[in-house]
């Protein structure tokens, strides 16, 4: 590692920090670029381990029900989620009614054979 960074500070004309911060730099805007283009892609697992890494509970830009509570209302506290569709990666806490997504999904052949193998349980469990 200290003969590659050697090399490369003698074949930039730079010094060692200015060429760590350019390296820095470079990397921040691909990792970025690359959360950007497929934070859709990856699982809801790898999307919860994300965003703990971030120090962050939610995807950037998105706003959690309870934070776009009515106004005058108190938002309720959000809850974990209980239940998930592993095709769509959609979440339910499992209290009040079900999503559409989960009802719909009720019907399909996909849960048809979900069911064969899990006959206790109503909707897959959550991962996390």
């Amino acid at each position: 590692m200290k003969a590659t960074l050697a090399a490369a500070v003698a074949g930039s004309g730079m010094d060692e920090q200015a060429l760590l911060r350019a390296a820095t730099q470079e990397a921040y805007r691909r990792v970025t670029l690359l959360l950007n283009a497929s934070y859709a892609d990856f699982s809801p697992e790898q999307q919860r381990r994300i965003r703990a890494a971030l120090g962050s509970e939610t995807p950037a830009g998105a706003v959690s029900p309870a934070r776009r509570g009515k106004p005058g209302s108190t938002a309720k506290q959000d809850l974990p989620p209980r239940y998930w569709l592993p095709y769509s990666g959609e979440t339910w806490s499992g209290r009040g009614r079900p999503p559409k997504a989960f009802l719909a999904w009720e019907g399909t052949v996909a849960h048809t054979e979900w069911k064969k193998r899990h006959p206790d349980q109503r909707f897959p469990a959550y991962p996390g």
